[in-house]
């Protein structure tokens, strides 16, 4: 078993066919998106066996770690332990280049028993937020809810929009988790859909909310439909329920049979427009997090 540093495309493919193959046992939710950043890719590890990809991990810009594993691997131990081990030391050199005290912070699902002993066992301390995944199928009927007179939906113009659409997304979630590269690479990444990119335009041309729509597997009908915000001046009006019903008949009438959404614990306004939508909660991952010296 070798490890080397991703090799662009070639190496792209073998970490896109693995991901594929996990399906949605997949432990990375934004693979895609993720990968088409640079920052990504230079913080990108392969590990192979007879030349054969069995596992890749990557620090992420937010100081998540993320890895994939071979499913064939008769035990993940011996992996995953050189892996979280490669994590630790990748956050080390990045708060010793930039003179900063960050933690890793790493996420699985709560069924995977076994991983959550390995990293609890390298010091990561459980959180108390979570990250919940709903899925809906499109077989039940799709409530629509009626916009405010003068407002619309429509989708985004392209990357004449994007600092806007940053801006948006920003003011949403109170955060500053989404750069124009960030939104740049959701637009690049091969499932994204232009016309399945929705905003809700006030009257006096404001981008008042968004839905980011598309098919995480258009041959088995899997579509998505987050992430979804609305701006805090248009909140209370019902425009988080109308874009994400539009998006949905969007989705079906494109063939989707099933749409998923995810969300965190912390987000109690997304989670009862999931529930008021017909989502069920079907998952969800826990986080953990270590400190870095």
């Amino acid at each position: 078993m070798d490890s080397h540093i991703l090799n662009y495309e070639f190496d792209i493919q073998a970490m896109r066919a693995l991901v594929s193959i996990l399906g949605s046992n997949t432990t990375i939710p934004d693979f895609e998106e993720n990968i088409q950043m640079d920052s990504i890719r230079q913080t990108t590890c392969l590990w192979k066996r007879d030349q054969k990809l069995i596992g890749f991990a990557y620090v992420d810009d937010y100081n998540n770690l993320w890895y994939e594993l071979d499913p064939h691997l008769t035990s993940e131990n011996e992996l995953g332990n050189e892996i979280v081990t490669w994590g630790v030391g990748c956050m080390r050199e990045r708060n010793h280049r930039l003179h900063e005290a960050g933690s890793l912070d790493f996420s699985c699902e709560a069924a995977l028993t076994q991983r959550i002993d390995m990293v609890l066992s390298f010091g990561f301390s459980l959180q108390d937020y979570r990250t919940l995944r709903y899925l809906r199928t499109l077989l039940r009927p799709i409530e629509s809810f009626p916009l405010p007179e003068g407002f619309f939906i429509r989708h985004i113009k392209g990357v004449e929009e994007i600092e806007e659409l940053v801006n948006l997304h920003r003011i949403a979630f109170g955060s500053e988790h989404m750069t124009i590269e960030e939104r740049l690479a959701i637009m690049n990444a091969p499932h994204y859909r232009k016309d399945m990119d929705l905003v809700v335009e006030s009257p006096n041309g404001d981008l008042a909310a968004f839905c980011v729509c598309g098919f995480y597997d258009k041959e088995n009908k899997s579509g998505f439909t987050d992430p979804i915000g609305t701006s805090p001046r248009y909140q209370r009006m019902g425009l988080g329920k109308s874009i994400l019903a539009f998006g949905l008949n969007l989705l079906k009438a494109n063939g989707a049979v099933v749409v998923e959404l995810g969300t965190s614990s912390e987000n109690t306004p997304m989670q009862r427009l999931a529930d008021l939508s017909g989502f069920d909660k079907v998952s969800e991952k826990l986080w953990f997090s270590k400190t870095i010296d």
